[in-house]
């Protein structure tokens, strides 16, 4: 090897780690977060239009981007993740990088219009499961890993298909260290946040949430969404048992 050559190489190597070092960087992001929703039989059009519809509201609200904003890093990664039958899978947008404003606008974009390709039973387990995986697939780097569940029923008791169900989904998340919180929607089953609270809800700092009618989930996720993206509110113990119209605004920079 000549010396010019040598030197070129050693050049180009050291012009290249700045730029590995953006790129490892640009890889980093506050939360990995997978809204895993339920499309199951029980969720009738009506209803499912009416998730897609708060979603993209709370994505699209100032208080979100400014949380987004506010990050240490600026960003968080988000993927939106439809559950209902074991048979017949899950069906995802993919992860979608949050950075400002355009990007939730974006992404707002694109849920309300998602269209609707799973039904059947209550597979919540089986959701859950789908949402770990995507998380340790995700080319993203990320201190806070989050599965965000909403649903109206009990999850559904398998017949003959091998299934993954909650106690199993729920010891997969602990051992990934993923984060579970819940949001039940009592329009079909009394006392839903009950069952979510004790077969849902997983990690320390885990909550569930409720929303009695299915006309409130907007008001409802936005407001559980607000709490996962505050640290200092989602690491907080316990489960939120009131209306979300009932609760405190949640406002930046305060943990209640």
């Amino acid at each position: 090897m000549t010396s010019k050559l040598a030197i070129a190489l050693c050049t180009a190597l050291w012009l290249a780690i700045p730029v590995a070092a953006r790129a490892a960087s640009e890889l980093v992001v506050d939360v990995k977060l997978v809204l895993a929703v339920d499309a199951s039989d029980s969720i009738e059009n009506w209803e499912w239009k009416l998730e897609l519809d708060g979603i993209s509201a709370a994505f699209r609200s100032r208080e979100v981007k400014d949380l987004i904003a506010a990050q240490p890093h600026k960003r968080i990664a988000v993927a939106l993740l439809v559950w209902g039958a074991a048979y017949q899978g899950a069906d995802t947008t993919g992860w979608r990088l949050i950075d400002g404003a355009a990007a939730a606008d974006h992404l707002a974009a694109e849920v309300a219009s998602y269209p609707r390709r799973i039904g059947g039973g209550t597979a919540i387990g089986e959701g859950v499961a789908a949402s770990l995986r995507m998380i340790a697939a995700a080319a993203y780097d990320a201190p806070r890993k989050i599965i965000d569940v909403s649903g109206d029923g009990l999850e559904s008791t398998p017949f003959t298909d091998p299934q993954i169900l909650m106690p199993e989904a729920r010891r997969m998340a602990l051992a990934a260290q993923v984060i579970v919180n819940g949001l039940a929607i009592e329009n079909e089953v009394p006392d839903l946040v009950d069952w979510y609270d004790e077969n849902v809800k997983t990690g320390p700092g885990a909550f569930v949430m409720k929303t009695q009618k299915m006309e409130n989930f907007a008001t409802a996720f936005k407001t559980k969404l607000m709490r996962e993206l505050l640290p200092e509110m989602s690491e907080k113990p316990g489960t939120e048992r009131l209306e979300p119209s009932a609760t405190k605004p949640i406002v930046l920079g305060s943990a209640q």
